[in-house]
């Protein structure tokens, strides 16, 4: 299992609303760019210039979304002063409990 560790510097831009819809905007925004990277892999459906990068620019894409992601949660657990890092605590305990982790 791997493990993950970022940092992440908390901004904010308008309304408590907003924020909290943010989250909500990014993450359809991830489902549509793994839409583009689902089957992504064989030669056919990547472009020449991800075969001469040895990049598949829609990985890059999704792993972009993916971060403006956790950036949009980040931002919203930082305005009402939430400690993410004693919740991501908990998540891992109830995931643990769960079975989830081998």
């Amino acid at each position: 299992m791997s493990k993950v560790n970022l940092t992440v510097r908390p901004f904010r831009m308008g309304t408590e609303k907003e924020a909290a819809l943010k989250p909500l905007e990014e993450a359809s925004e991830v489902r549509a760019a793994w839409q583009e990277v689902d089957g992504c892999g064989s030669p056919e459906q990547c472009s020449e210039r991800c075969e001469v990068l040895n990049v598949c620019d829609a990985r890059v894409e999704f792993a972009d979304e993916i971060a403006d992601c956790i950036q949009a949660c980040c931002n919203l657990a930082d305005r009402y002063g939430i400690d993410l890092t004693a919740a991501m605590g908990r998540c891992e305990e109830r995931n643990r409990k769960r079975g989830r982790y081998q």
